[in-house]
């Protein structure tokens, strides 16, 4: 459970995979990554796992405690203070930044991403991560004429910007990357995991829940290992379609 401004979030967690598998293990040196909006720092201990040192900027105190214990440093502020950020970074330099599903929370991402960028020498890498609004569940509402707003997923009530394949690739293009890999994760059986995530909090009390507890889960290892391909190679005859993230892997010019 995580608390946001006056509402609490039942808080599941997931690593995100489609960034996850476009991160190559670390050569010598442990390279450092700072993760832009890491949470609680699920993603990052998993990035940590390949080799890398990895620093993040977090500003609630519940996902920035979380994610102090699991990774080397976590900076404490808003990701939108960047200039703050700077300040707090100032001794060091980065290899890699991650920006994992936060982007679309801002009103003008593509000025907090080129911000960013500075932070990274020339050849540095960046790997953006997106809700797809073109996903066929979005289509499918506006088809009908509805477009409510949820507590997580695509049509999460905090986003404020929408982004198709086009567009992601069109920003981290002007923000000063070239593109080295555009990926995907896909929306088919994903597609019941609100449905799964609410049998699993019903009746229970925010002390039972545990944030790791689908994630960490027989059923779910098994879904990655033996489902989880086959829903990628479908999802590849239409990626527009039937992607829920998107994923642009960029090098800074």
């Amino acid at each position: 459970m995580i608390h946001v401004h006056e509402n609490r979030y039942e808080y599941l967690e997931e690593v995100n995979e489609g960034i996850l598998r476009c991160v190559p293990r670390a050569g010598s040196g442990s390279p450092l990554v700072l993760d832009v909006g890491c949470g609680s720092g699920a993603l990052s201990e998993a990035i940590s796992g390949l080799g890398y040192r990895v620093w993040g900027v977090e500003s609630n105190p519940e996902a920035s405690a979380r994610a102090a214990c699991r990774i080397e440093k976590v900076v404490r502020l808003d990701l939108r203070q960047v200039d703050e950020v700077r300040k707090a970074t100032s001794a060091v330099r980065f290899d890699m930044l991650v920006f994992s599903d936060v982007l679309e929370h801002l009103y003008d991402p593509y000025s907090e991403l080129k911000e960013y960028l500075e932070m990274l020498p020339p050849g540095g890498m960046v790997m953006v991560s997106l809700p797809n609004a073109a996903v066929w569940s979005n289509r499918l509402r506006l088809l009908f004429g509805d477009f409510d707003y949820d507590n997580t997923g695509v049509r999460d009530r905090t986003h404020i910007r929408f982004f198709t394949f086009k567009s992601a690739r069109r920003m981290v293009e002007a923000a000063g990357c070239d593109i080295v890999k555009v990926d995907f994760t896909p929306y088919l059986v994903r597609a019941i995991l609100p449905f799964v995530k609410r049998v699993y909090l019903r009746g229970r009390q925010p002390e039972q829940v545990g944030d790791r507890q689908i994630v960490d889960s027989s059923g779910y290892r098994l879904y990655m290992k033996l489902i989880y391909p086959v829903e990628r190679a479908i999802a590849r005859l239409r990626v527009s379609l039937f992607a829920f993230r998107i994923i642009i892997v960029g090098r800074k010019r």
